[in-house]
């Protein structure tokens, strides 16, 4: 996992214009906000910008939460079926 995220912030996974795109939060047609981009949440700890990702499947979870600016990337997995992490 952490050798994804180095090689999403080195511009492997995605160019520049869809690294940006999928980082970028939206708003709905409405005008809603949102905190989601292509496939991240994009939230704040405390007021720190993160971008996070997680999913589950019949008894596994997983989360991610990165910290670009400090470069701090956690991520927990757990095999039971339990709430969110974050």
């Amino acid at each position: 996992m952490v050798r994804w995220q180095h090689a999403l912030n080195a511009g492997l996974v995605l160019d520049a214009e869809h690294t940006r795109k999928a980082l970028t939060p939206y708003s709905l047609k409405n005008g809603e906000k949102l905190t989601y981009g292509y496939g991240w949440h994009l939230k704040d700890i405390n007021g720190i910008p993160t971008r996070e990702h997680g999913g589950s499947v019949f008894g596994f979870k997983s989360m991610a939460v990165y910290i670009s600016f400090q470069d701090i990337y956690v991520i927990g997995f757990s095999n039971g079926d339990c709430h969110s992490s974050t």
